[in-house]
């Protein structure tokens, strides 16, 4: 499949699920995938700036492996619990995921 194929389908998806709650976008952030630490990625970097400077109230990734493999779910867990200790929720918007609350 063609990566940037994928990375628009994510952003299509993402835009729809805001969309349809209500939720106002503020900024897309493109964070490609391959580097396992969210910290090392340049994208994930600037969602934790937008949490740490107040304006951000939600972060919309399209499933768990989009913040880190299943093989470091730690990782995963603490950027979670990082954004959640700034009052920043995390959600799916990849459809099987999308109805459920707040996301470890």
């Amino acid at each position: 499949m063609n990566p940037t194929l994928g990375a628009e389908r994510a952003e299509q998806e993402g835009r729809a699920f805001a969309a349809a709650r209500g939720i106002v976008i503020v900024e897309t952030i493109t964070d490609p995938y391959g580097q396992p630490d969210p910290m090392c990625r340049k994208g994930w970097r600037r969602v934790r700036e937008l949490a740490r400077r107040g304006e951000a109230e939600m972060v919309i990734v399209r499933w768990p492996t989009a913040l880190a493999p299943d093989g470091v779910q730690d990782l995963r867990h603490r950027e979670i619990d990082e954004l959640l200790k700034q009052g920043v929720s995390v959600r799916y918007s990849w459809a099987p995921l999308s109805q459920t609350g707040t996301v470890r």
